[in-house]
């Protein structure tokens, strides 16, 4: 963005300039791969390159790039930002704004105009990445944006403005630590084409309905400030999914398991986590004897456990037996004081695990506390596993040198039918010698 003299590279004995004979189509994948700054920087090469980077549709400001910025004045960041947009050309297809490490507020009036300026200039793809005390509330353009297909929001204030028809032509729509607040009157979010939905840590959720076609392929729902209702229509047309994650601090009522279990069969899945609150809902207080769907495509089991708890411990045995192509299972271990008979007992029955998992091949469990119910869970698998080949368990605290080696050797001594199958326990480093 600044003027220097020209800089030309010669081939010896021809003159040839190589670097304005690049093809434009290879200069503008270069240009792409850089941050704008530095792209912006390549104007010094020569004449013809000053104004170069100024068409290119993908515009990143990273959280390295405002800091910087800001760290040089308290204008430098406002002012930068300005003169990019002011001499861009042509459409902005993607601007990703994080302004995460700085005081945002001061720039609320700001960042409303560059939002202005990219919806107005063939923006597909926006991010917007606020301080986690924000006080920003999206400027309604956003949400009549023509030719969105990505939107990716973090630490905003959403409000839908009163004469709000859907977002059209949106299949990506990622959410984070939104706050949501109700309009006047109540309006549904008609996403027709969206294809992946994700919902983190968001308050006020119940004032978000979202009317889904049947073209969703991941979900992920992680919430910790309201209970979301998985009765609405936000779960109902989800025929396609393929990648599930489901994890809900506050407890679900039990009318709604029925719900949430046909979500849970649906027969294109093929990645699932769920929280432990969430396997509470499903098992419904009781062992159960087998599913009533199959997950075919099931390949990849993520489960949050509490292995202290009947429900939780059967309901994942019976998950675990209803995926006949599982290969990678991970556990997080919960489990708090090791009091667990009845989980003990029902372990120790052979139609807790009545089948072979043929396909099992690499299990995690994180947080692992080495009582005796996970101890047999582990044998468990071990038992019914031949093809598997890593079992990592990762406690989270560590214990004394000596209770570690007691686990070690009683895990060494587990019963393998996977002649290919090893063991990593990762101890605490300090106590490993």
């Amino acid at each position: 963005m600044t003027d220097a003299p020209s800089k030309r590279v010669a081939v010896e004995g021809k003159g040839k300039d190589i670097i304005n004979a690049l093809p434009r189509d290879v200069v503008n994948c270069i240009l792409v791969l850089l941050p704008v700054h530095d792209a912006a920087k390549t104007s010094i090469l020569s004449r013809e390159w000053r104004y170069i980077w100024a068409p290119l549709p993908y515009l990143v400001l990273n959280d390295f790039f405002c800091q910087k910025l800001r760290a040089k004045s308290k204008y430098a960041f406002k002012e930068t930002v300005d003169l990019i947009l002011l001499q861009h050309i042509g459409d902005i297809v993607k601007f990703d704004l994080d302004v995460s490490g700085l005081q945002s507020s001061s720039y609320n009036v700001d960042i409303d105009r560059w939002m202005l300026y990219v919806t107005r200039n063939g923006v597909k793809e926006l991010k917007l990445n606020m301080t986690e005390d924000s006080t920003y509330k999206l400027p309604s353009y956003i949400f009549n944006c023509p030719m969105l297909t990505h939107l990716k929001l973090f630490n905003c204030i959403f409000k839908l403005p009163n004469s709000f028809l859907g977002l059209q032509t949106l299949t990506i729509l990622e959410l984070e630590k939104i706050t949501f607040v109700p309009a006047i009157e109540f309006y549904a979010i008609n996403v027709p084409l969206l294809v992946k939905f994700s919902l983190v840590y968001c308050d006020g959720s119940q004032y978000l309905n979202i009317v889904f076609s049947s073209e969703l392929k991941s979900l992920i729902v992680d919430e910790s400030h309201y209970n979301l209702d998985p009765s609405n229509s936000f779960f109902k047309n989800c025929k396609k999914l393929s990648y599930l994650y489901l994890v809900i601090d506050h407890p679900i009522p039990a009318d709604k398991r029925l719900t949430l279990e046909k979500l849970l069969s649906t027969p294109t899945l093929e990645i699932l986590s769920l929280g432990q609150l969430v396997l509470e809902l499903l098992n419904a207080g009781a062992v159960p004897k087998g599913l009533p769907f199959t997950l075919n495509c099931l390949w990849h089991l993520k489960l949050g456990i509490n292995f202290n708890k009947l429900n939780q411990t059967s309901y994942t045995l019976e998950l675990i037996k209803s995926s006949p192509n599982l290969r990678k299972l991970e556990i997080w271990d919960n489990t708090t004081v090791d009091i667990a008979e009845a989980v003990m007992k029902y372990l120790d029955t052979p139609a807790c695990l009545d089948r072979t998992l043929n396909k099992l091949e690499i299990v995690t469990i994180y947080c692992f506390t080495h009582s005796k119910v996970v101890l047999s869970f582990v044998k468990l698998l071990f038992a019914h596993a031949p093809s598997l080949s890593t079992m990592s368990l990762k406690p989270e605290k560590a214990s004394s040198s000596k209770e570690e080696l007691n686990v070690a050797k009683k895990l060494m001594c587990l019963p393998r039918v996977s002649p290919k199958a090893k063991l990593f326990y990762h101890a605490d480093e300090d106590l490993a010698d």
